[in-house]
């Protein structure tokens, strides 16, 4: 089963510690995880001062008595990924004509997400949608500092110093969510995405004192990617997962070819999902020309672990991460360090 959908706010990465449970997540997880109504309004405001963010919700109502009952014994004793016997068809490479085929396509499917609902694009909540998101776009600006404070904790645990003047290079940079926190952390940062409406709306998002700091890059052919500057630190979340596998593997093989020596990659893809496989004709005859979807894909580890060793980078810290928000995928934040010989 090839995985195409349009992500719904409920499966969405998000920064969960900036959320507030309302009423209609409570509702909401009633209904999709339990499969009935909640008794009462006063269950209901109950949960919302019970727990402090909806990923702490959602986790619960999972591990509820009541939901772990009705599963089947089978499925219990396993975690996600013990549930993948394997073998099923994954695609990585193909032909240069094709991978522009498959860029083209995201490129059509990102213009049209950024015009119509840029923001909500990037973090798949109902609040961030364009109807609320000025009530809410405090919250989703500061977002993007607690994942900048996320990455310095990765670093500082691994004892790794970036140089001063240190060049950041943000693959699929939005709205520009993290990139104005990582224009304060970094002398220079590029910013790169292949949506010409993210990367106006994110220009808009930078302090005018950090503006000279940044430069925006259109990823607009696969071969830009080969005009992109050396830089010290690749940082890139919830924005692989929405391209093929032959992209996904294209891009970080790219990237990390212009990581400096001692450089730090720090990047998200999920590598398993149960059922998943990617066949590329049937791709190619069923999705590419549909642009109405924001896709969900998978690269599993043994392609990122070749792609970093033909780059000369080493793994420093591998570690299961929430942004695919949704079991049963099992996503995964790498921290590579490239050798300097």
């Amino acid at each position: 089963m090839r995985f195409s959908l349009r992500k719904k706010a409920a499966s969405a990465p998000s920064n969960h510690a900036e959320e507030k449970v309302t009423r209609d997540d409570v509702v909401a997880a009633y209904r999709w995880i339990l499969g009935r109504e909640p008794e009462s309004e006063a269950v209901i405001r109950s949960a919302q001062r019970g727990y402090t963010n909806t990923e702490q919700l959602r986790r619960n109502f999972l591990r509820s008595e009541e939901f772990t009952t009705g599963l089947d014994p089978s499925v219990k004793a396993f975690r996600p990924y013990d549930l993948d016997p394997g073998g099923l068809p994954i695609d990585v490479t193909c032909e240069p004509q094709v991978r522009s085929e498959l860029l083209a396509h995201m490129e059509r499917t990102w213009t049209q997400l950024g015009k119509e609902d840029p923001y909500w694009s990037v973090l798949s909540h109902d609040r961030y949608q364009r109807a609320s998101f000025a009530e809410h776009e405090e919250a989703f600006w500061d977002s993007g500092q607690t994942d900048l404070v996320r990455l310095q904790r990765w670093l500082v645990r691994n004892q790794i110093t970036l140089p001063a003047n240190a060049t950041c290079l943000e693959y699929g940079c939005g709205t520009g969510r993290v990139t104005r926190w990582l224009s304060q952390e970094f002398a220079s940062v590029v910013a790169c995405d292949i949506s010409d409406a993210h990367l106006q709306l994110a220009a808009q998002a930078i302090a005018p004192e950090r503006r000279e700091r940044v430069t925006f890059f259109r990823i607009s052919q696969l071969s830009r990617l080969d005009e992109l500057p050396a830089f010290d630190l690749l940082f890139s979340t919830i924005v692989l997962q929405h391209n093929p596998p032959p992209i996904i593997a294209y891009v970080l093989d790219k990237l990390l070819a212009r990581l400096r020596p001692a450089g730090v990659a720090y990047f998200q893809v999920p590598t398993l999902h149960p059922g998943y496989r990617f066949v590329l004709a049937e791709y190619l005859s069923s999705t590419v020309g549909n642009e109405t979807q924001m896709e969900m894909h998978v690269l599993p580890q043994r392609y990122v672990f070749e792609i970093a060793a033909r780059n000369g980078c080493e793994p420093v810290e591998v570690l299961p991460d929430d942004w695919t928000a949704s079991l049963p995928y099992v996503s995964n934040t790498f921290l590579l360090r490239k050798r300097i010989a």
